[in-house]
């Protein structure tokens, strides 16, 4: 038996130490760049947001400490509360397209192999156009005059114009249509790395079991994909409550406010009457609308995966 000097033990603790030590050295070397523009370009503006939505700031002049004046105001007019109601409307309604939307984009892309990723190029064309642009393509497109492409189809028919951006009714489905033709390949990009993850020889396992392809899609590909649909949900819910250019682009808010979201309504207090005092009290309530919503997705998933296992 040979037994190790313990002055031995101690310089090959300490050649360890401080070789970890150097990795941290290298490591906090590398990101901390990295660091400090996340915290210059997030958590500095974040925090100044907040302190200026304790203040009567109106056209960038600071007139002093308000308190929650700002906050009182905004939840005592009743057009705030009617903006929350079509935020969340435009949120939801949006992601209960394009989330299934991009998990059969997925499916089609995993199945056609090399042609899939072909179709997703395709996809992701929406995604790559400056949101802006967007709008006022599909404003061209939705044109009720004889010069827009939906007009024309109708045209084909027999059928007479229809002024869907005009219509209180049909304004804010057409806003959500648009808002997820432009975002769910994205969201197919990120399912779509989550399907790789998901061995195969399980699917061939529940065949051989006799299991039906709902039944391997609901016991398999829901559960092992739910961190995926988590990060989908969450980027998307960010994107959509926070939506504005399409809505500016596409009906500025109308008709009768009808598509004016609380992201609208922020756009119009802070930049166009330019009270930033309230414009910074309306983007705290975002941000807290935001996470009591992504908490509610992990939560929800969570003990959808707890209860799975």
């Amino acid at each position: 038996m040979v037994s190790v000097p313990a002055s031995g033990t101690t310089t090959f603790t300490r050649s360890i130490e401080d070789a970890a030590r150097a990795g941290r050295r290298v490591g906090t070397t590398l990101v901390g760049p990295a660091v400090l523009v996340v915290i210059a370009v997030n958590i500095l503006p974040a925090f100044f947001g907040f302190y200026s939505s304790l203040r009567k700031i109106f056209f960038f002049g600071d007139e002093g400490f308000a308190g929650l004046d700002n906050f009182r105001a905004l939840f005592a007019d009743p057009v705030t509360w009617e903006a929350i109601g079509r935020s969340l409307i435009f949120t939801f309604g949006a992601l209960a397209l394009a989330v299934p939307l991009a998990l059969l984009a997925a499916l089609a892309v995993r199945e056609l192999g090399a042609r899939g990723r072909i179709l997703l190029t395709i996809l992701l064309v929406p995604w790559a156009m400056s949101p802006i642009v967007v709008a006022l393509l599909w404003k061209w497109i939705l044109l009720p005059s004889p010069g827009g492409l939906f007009a024309s189809i109708l045209a084909t028919f027999g059928m007479p114009p229809a002024n869907l951006l005009s219509n209180p009714t049909w304004a804010m489905p057409t806003v959500i249509a648009v808002a997820v033709w432009r975002t769910f390949a994205f969201a197919a990009i990120i399912l779509t790395a989550g399907l790789g993850q998901i061995p195969k020889d399980l699917y061939k396992a529940a065949s051989v079991d006799g299991l039906t392809a709902m039944e391997r899609f609901s016991r398999i590909t829901v559960p092992l994909l739910a961190p995926s649909i988590l990060i989908v949900l969450s980027m998307l819910t960010i994107s959509y409550f926070n939506e504005v250019q399409v809505i500016i682009g596409l009906t500025s808010g109308g008709p009768i406010r009808s598509t004016t979201t609380l992201a609208y309504q922020l756009y119009l207090t802070g930049f166009v009457e330019l009270d930033q005092g309230r414009g910074n009290a309306i983007a705290v309530v975002m941000f807290l609308i935001n996470l009591v919503l992504i908490v509610g997705y992990v939560q929800l998933l969570g003990n959808k995966k707890g209860g799975e296992a």
